[in-house]
């Protein structure tokens, strides 16, 4: 019987060959798509892992910031709110209570030995008084233009440290 098949011994090789490639070739695609589906399962559950990591980093960054923008924005506005002191305001109290004088000489000394003043210096003490309340009024409206200039130096040197304080927290 082998001398029957001797003639057809190569077709047989061969096709022994090809079954045995085939079969390898199935058992492999078997094993790869094995390794493949724990790979891909490996790369999934890395790339959620890291996804889980960047948010949390994220959320941790962003918290950071906005207590960052909060306190910016709190000390900025406590001191555009601030209450500045009023100078014209104590200026008129101390030259009511005559305790600031606005220039170095009265205009009318009188002492309280003259009792019997004459018309005259009643209208040059009435002149002088007025000439003082003048000048008292315009010391506070200048004082007070001084106030306002002030507050709103303060205010612009205010805004530029506000925005500078953002623009630190941006660059961090």
């Amino acid at each position: 019987m082998i001398e029957a098949i001797k003639p057809y011994w190569i077709e047989i090789k061969f096709f022994a060959a090809v079954i045995l490639l085939v079969a390898s070739f199935l058992a492999g695609g078997h094993v790869r798509a094995t390794r493949d589906a724990a790979t891909l399962a490996n790369y999934k559950a890395t790339a959620a892992q890291s996804a889980v990591k960047a948010q949390a980093q994220f959320q941790a960054e962003h918290t950071a910031m906005e207590t960052k923008f909060n306190a910016l924005s709190a000390k900025y506005e406590a001191a555009v709110n601030a209450k500045p002191p009023a100078v014209a305001d104590a200026v008129s109290a101390g030259v009511t209570a005559g305790t600031l004088r606005l220039r170095d000489a009265d205009v009318c000394t009188a002492s309280n030995q003259a009792a019997a003043a004459t018309a005259r210096s009643r209208a040059a003490d009435a002149a002088a008084t007025q000439a003082h309340a003048d000048r008292v009024a315009n010391s506070i409206a200048a004082v007070r233009a001084g106030d306002a200039a002030d507050k709103r130096e303060r205010d612009l040197g205010n805004q530029v440290i506000g925005l500078q304080g953002v623009l630190e927290a941006e660059r961090k």
